[in-house]
């Protein structure tokens, strides 16, 4: 009897952990799913596409791009390819390598211009950084100017600034390492320098070059990983012409923080701040919607008598439900980067806490009403 009792719990131990396992196993591939899905989408520019400045008219207004990406310093858009971004420029070349545009956390990073450049590209080289993603986004589409028939269907693009918009002209795409200072240690280069400094230089392997262009005044360059080797680099050199459309004056309003400092960032979306939806609150409200379960399998099951005191009980779970699934809809935006936790965790937790009591509570008591109920029948 004594060794039944034993196995009896040793199975229940052992399809708890098997459970809890199997629970854990999907729960992860499912959160590397959303994670590898999340990551190549976000690094497009879809979100940010509404600061962009429209350049058709003589006039380029950039007030509702200064004013809701902190750091901003421009837009580039190379023609018929995913680069079509918002620039920004951090205090060193490392800030906004892990952050997005809005200083948030991020794998994808920016496109960034190099710190040691003016932030209103006036200087003759101005250098930007960008992440090089497998589907393309970020400056992904740069190894695609090796290929000779891509490049030179591809020559052009806009560069709007806090002062002037640019059209841009490629020169010419190529490779070398992280550490070619003629192309990372510098803010200044005429035509001259660029003959003898990128083209005939010996760690500067020129892959396609457009004869068309003879001169430049002023640079843009587009740097990113080659991908196959950690230090090899692809970059896209380009020239900048003046379009003679001004751009209208800026008046950057102060940007709005918390009270750690972080800039508030404008999402579009009503009482979310931008900063990322928490992951322990969705699973509190799975979990709190998991203790409603039971109530609903005893309601559909027609053999067993309903009562007034049978209702007690579902009704405290599902308002709990209704109470996280409000506070979830409204304060979190999965359209933002994941985090662990937010300051309205701690709310989750109790809602959690308050429908696992109830639930076991009534549990109990519906325990003891049906033993007592056997026990009368026996009688």
């Amino acid at each position: 009897m004594a060794f039944s009792k034993t196995l009896k719990i040793a199975n229940m131990v052992l399809s708890a952990v098997a459970t809890v396992t199997s629970v854990s196993i999907m729960a992860f591939s499912g959160y590397m799913i959303y994670e590898n899905t999340y990551l190549q989408n976000r690094a497009f520019s879809s979100a940010s596409i509404q600061y962009k400045p429209d350049t058709k008219e003589d006039t380029v207004s950039i007030d509702e791009l200064m004013s809701n990406i902190p750091d901003a310093v421009g837009w580039i858009t190379m023609d018929s390819t995913h680069i079509d971004y918002p620039i920004v420029q951090g205090e060193d070349d490392l800030f906004y390598a892990s952050r997005d545009i809005y200083q948030q956390p991020s794998l994808t990073g920016a496109i960034y211009l190099q710190a040691a450049n003016a932030g209103d590209f006036t200087e003759s080289y101005n250098l930007l950084y960008g992440h090089h993603m497998d589907n393309g986004a970020m400056l992904g589409d740069l190894t695609k100017y090796l290929d000779p028939a891509f490049f030179n269907s591809h020559l052009a693009g806009t560069l709007v600034t806090s002062k002037e918009v640019f059209d841009i002209e490629v020169i010419s795409v190529v490779k070398t390492d992280a550490y070619e200072t003629a192309v990372y240690s510098t803010t200044s280069m005429d035509w001259n320098s660029y003959t003898a400094t990128i083209l005939n230089n010996s760690n500067i392997k020129v892959v396609n070059q457009n004869s068309a262009v003879t001169s430049a005044d002023r640079f843009l360059v587009l740097s990113t990983c080659e991908g196959t080797a950690t230090d090899g680099r692809i970059l896209l050199i380009c020239k900048l012409n003046d379009t003679q459309k001004s751009v209208d004056p800026v008046v950057t309003p102060e940007l709005k923080k918390d009270s750690s400092g972080r800039v508030i960032v404008k999402t579009g979306d009503a009482g979310r701040f931008g900063s990322g939806w928490s992951l322990l609150n969705l699973c509190c409200l799975i979990l709190t919607f998991m203790t409603v379960l039971p109530y609903l399998m005893d309601m559909l099951d027609k053999k067993k008598e309903k009562s007034i005191k049978g209702i007690i009980g579902p009704m405290v779970n599902i308002v709990m439900v209704i109470i996280a699934l409000w506070i979830f809809i409204t304060y979190e935006n999965m359209k933002t980067p994941m985090i662990l936790k937010d300051k309205y965790t701690p709310w989750m937790l109790i809602i959690l806490g308050i429908a696992l009591v109830a639930e076991e509570f009534f549990a109990r008591r519906k325990k003891k009403d049906e033993e007592a109920g056997e026990e009368t029948a026996d009688v």
